[in-house]
């Protein structure tokens, strides 16, 4: 019997209204049950990927110098909807972190309404990853230079 992959994931926010706002608001992730102490988001058929539970109102934000997670990472379906994603972020203001070419995928870090990071990233099946090693591969992505549509890079001359 062998652990097979990671089920979910949950988080403590202040304010589960800000997180419903985001979580299923800005990523578009379904509610799949809400309750006074927390929110069981999903994307597609499953149970649920992403919790959220109420923490005290006082409670301290994430910081960067702590024990605990550094990111939770979403996979995207192409390196369009990373675009997307970024363009929708940038026009509701959430923060943006920044962009990443770590090889193996094409990143966008932006911060849920408490400070949690949230890395949205498209698989590069190009790259071998077995063959060519992983891990700490970090150049610049310029995002920007990615067209909104797959249509738009069939047109481009």
């Amino acid at each position: 019997m062998a652990i097979q992959r990671v089920g979910h994931v949950v988080l403590k926010m202040r304010d589960l209204e800000k997180a419903k706002q985001f979580y299923h608001g800005v990523l578009g992730m379904k509610i799949g049950k809400e309750l006074p102490w927390g929110i069981f988001f999903r994307f597609n058929d499953y149970h649920h990927d992403i919790a959220v539970f109420k923490t005290a109102p006082d409670a301290d934000l994430p910081k960067k110098e702590q024990v605990g997670l550094v990111h939770v990472a979403l996979v995207a379906d192409s390196v369009q909807t990373v675009r997307r994603m970024y363009d929708r972020c940038k026009e509701q203001g959430i923060e943006i972190v920044g962009t990443t070419d770590h090889k193996i995928t094409k990143s966008l870090y932006i911060k849920d309404p408490e400070g949690n990071t949230i890395e949205i990233y498209a698989e590069v099946p190009e790259y071998d990853w077995r063959e060519e090693g992983m891990g700490g591969m970090a150049q610049p992505f310029d995002i920007e230079a990615v067209p909104a549509s797959a249509e738009a890079v069939v047109a481009r001359p």
